[in-house]
């Protein structure tokens, strides 16, 4: 990430945490760069043992507890886990995912005309939607190679 991005995507931070009454406590700074930095949609556990190594004290309670308010207050979006742990996505532009049933990789792409799906009647009836993302799945090239290599044995 670019270092003015950065900057932004922190000022940013501060000011959601200041609107919700949210402290911002090196911790809670802390597992939301390690959002920042990543880009392959961590898990709790994953951020869990990044932070830890700065904050050797910090529980895991404690990460997930800072990953489910991020989420309630919109800093960051769950990304559907297909049965595995939440994924956070700190990426609040407008996307979608693909997701390798094999080794569950999620990938971020771009594609306008998803922006614009309209949900169906009956569904705006029932439901304010605030949001839609179009979610792919299939098998990433490296899973494929590495089946197509085992099957040719």
């Amino acid at each position: 990430m670019k270092h003015k991005d950065d900057h932004k995507q922190l000022e940013s931070f501060r000011e959601i945490c200041h609107t919700h009454g949210l402290r911002v406590t090196p911790q809670r700074l802390a597992v939301y760069r390690e959002l920042l930095a990543s880009s392959d949609h961590p898990t709790a556990e994953v951020v869990f043992s990044k932070v830890r190594q700065d904050f050797p004290t910090v529980s895991f309670n404690t990460v997930n507890e800072t990953l489910l308010t991020f989420f309630r207050v919109g800093l960051v979006q769950v990304v559907e886990g297909f049965g595995h742990s939440r994924r956070y996505d700190p990426n609040l532009t407008s996307h979608h995912h693909v997701h390798c049933r094999e080794c569950g990789k999620i990938m971020d792409f771009v594609h306008t005309p998803f922006d614009s799906i309209e949900p169906p009647l009956r569904l705006r009836k029932d439901f304010e939607i605030t949001g839609a993302r179009v979610i792919l799945t299939g098998i990433c090239n490296n899973c494929q190679k590495k089946h197509n290599t085992n099957t040719k044995r």
